[in-house]
C-alpha cells in the first residue's frame, strides 16, 4: 500500500480537484481511519496552491462544530497534507445522482443543520464560499465539507476574482465583488432547492464565454420558482427563494433566520421526532440579552 509518509497509509482514493487529492487512510499516530487532503505533486511549488493550503489550516485549526468537517492535524513539507475526520456518509450530490431528490422533511432538517454550521462559521468571521450538494453529507450528523475556499472576513471581503462553484455562487461572488455571510446563505438556498427538487435554480452557464452574464446566468436571471419544479409547502418555497435574492440585502439576515423558518415547517408538519430542537426552546437570545 502507498504511504504518504510514515504516519499515513493510503487505503483508497476519495476524490480531489486540480490542486489536491483526497484519500481514505490509516493514521498510525491517531490509530484510526481518516481522510487526508494532499497537495498534488505538480502543485507543491505553486504559490497559490500552498497559500490556499495554509489558509485552510489557519481557519480549520480553530473550528470545532458537529456539522463542520474536523481538521485533526497537518504537515507542511515536501508533500503537504491535512488530516481530516473521516465522514462515512455520502454527499447530497451523490444521493441526487443515485437516488433522486430528498423529501421535504429531510431537506428542512438538513437545511437546519447546515444553517447551524454557517451560523457558527459566520460567528467566527469565516465565510465558506463553496456550499453545494457535493460538500454536504446526509448522514447523522450531516457535515459541511471542504474549507478550501473559505476566507476569514469580519463583515465582508472584496474579491479580486470570481471563486467558487458556478451553479451555486451568488451574483457578488461571480465577479470581483464583496462577499459576506449573505453569500453563503444564497448558496445554502441553491443547495436546498436542488436537494428537494433535483433541479438547479438557474440554467447552466457557458464556461467558455467572455460575457459574464452568459457564464453566470444568476447575474441577470431570476431563479425559477421552487414551486414550479417541486411540490413543496409554500413556506419552504418562500424561505428558499428569499435566500436566492439577487440583492444580498433582501436575503435572510443570517443563517439562524433560515434555520428557524425551516424548523417551523417541520413543526407545522407535526414531525416532532425530526425537530432540531424541542418545541418552545428559546434558541435565540431574548431582546435584552447580550452575549459575553
Amino acid at each position: 500500500m502507498q504511504e504518504i509518509d510514515p504516519g499515513l497509509v493510503v487505503l483508497d482514493e476519495l476524490g480531489g480537484g486540480s490542486r489536491y487529492e483526497v484519500f481514505r487512510a490509516w493514521d498510525r499516530e491517531l490509530f484510526c481511519q481518516v481522510a487526508v487532503k494532499v497537495v498534488r505533486p505538480g502543485r507543491v511549488q505553486d504559490e497559490r496552491a500552498i497559500a490556499g493550503f495554509e489558509r485552510e489550516i489557519a481557519i480549520g485549526r480553530r473550528l470545532q462544530h458537529p456539522n463542520v468537517v474536523r481538521l485533526l492535524r497537518w504537515h507542511v513539507g515536501t508533500r503537504p497534507y491535512v488530516v481530516l475526520g473521516l465522514v462515512e456518509a455520502g454527499s447530497l450530490a451523490g444521493h441526487l445522482q443515485d437516488v433522486g431528490p430528498v423529501s421535504v422533511p429531510e431537506a428542512c432538517l438538513l437545511g437546519v443543520r447546515m444553517a447551524a454550521a454557517l451560523h457558527y462559521l459566520h460567528a467566527n468571521d469565516v465565510l465558506h464560499l463553496d456550499v453545494k450538494p457535493a460538500n454536504v453529507t446526509i448522514g447523522d450528523p450531516p457535515v459541511l465539507l471542504d474549507l478550501g475556499l473559505a476566507r476569514t472576513a469580519a463583515g465582508g471581503q472584496k474579491l479580486r476574482a470570481a471563486i467558487g462553484t458556478q451553479q451555486y455562487m451568488p451574483p457578488e461572488q461571480c465577479a470581483p465583488g464583496t462577499v459576506s455571510a449573505a453569500s453563503d446563505i444564497f448558496a445554502l438556498g441553491a443547495t436546498i432547492y436542488e436537494g428537494v427538487s433535483g433541479e438547479r435554480p438557474f440554467p447552466e452557464g457557458d464556461d467558455g464565454s467572455e460575457d459574464a452574464k452568459a457564464r453566470y446566468p444568476q447575474l441577470d436571471l431570476d431563479p425559477v420558482p421552487l414551486g414550479d419544479v417541486a411540490h413543496v409547502p409554500a413556506q419552504l418555497e418562500e424561505i428558499v427563494m428569499r435566500c436566492l435574492e439577487r440583492d444580498p440585502a433582501r436575503r435572510p439576515r443570517n443563517a439562524v433566520q433560515v434555520a428557524v423558518a425551516l424548523e417551523r415547517i417541520l413543526e407545522s408538519m407535526k414531525l416532532d421526532e425530526l425537530l432540531a430542537w424541542p418545541r418552545g426552546t428559546p434558541v435565540t437570545p431574548s431582546a435584552g440579552h447580550r452575549a459575553r
